[in-house]
């Protein structure tokens, strides 16, 4: 899945929270986090546009969670894991292990891996 594949998929599926997520889109989507949310922290200017970076930080905030959770999901775990950050370094480190393990290759209780880079209606895919 490509970047650009991984940013519009997860916009397509802005607040869906169940399913599963491949690494790649987990991670590119957290590539465009990181690249809206630190110019804006690091300019000086940042305060004068803080509207500005409240909008761009919803904009990725939601989809961000439910990426997160389907990432969760596609390992077999729940997206509350995410409450794991609070706890210093441990935390950090049992989130990082789980953000880079490859997925189930199987179906898991919260279903079958989605690997394709656009979202594909149920009816077309019970027709295949």
């Amino acid at each position: 899945m490509t970047f650009f594949e991984a940013i519009a998929k997860c916009y397509r599926r802005y607040f869906v929270f169940k399913g599963r997520a491949p690494k790649s889109e987990f991670w590119w989507f957290y590539l465009l986090a990181f690249l809206f949310a630190w110019p804006l922290v690091i300019a000086p200017w940042a305060s004068i546009y803080s509207f500005i970076y409240f909008i761009l930080t919803l904009s990725v905030l939601f989809p961000f969670a439910a990426v997160w959770t389907r990432r969760m999901h596609d390992i077999g775990k729940a997206g509350w894991n995410i409450f794991f950050i609070f706890l210093p370094v441990i935390g950090w480190m049992m989130i990082l292990r789980w953000t880079m393990k490859a997925g189930d290759e199987e179906s898991n209780k919260y279903g079958a891996p989605d690997n394709h880079p656009f979202v594909v209606p149920k009816k077309s895919m019970e027709s295949k």
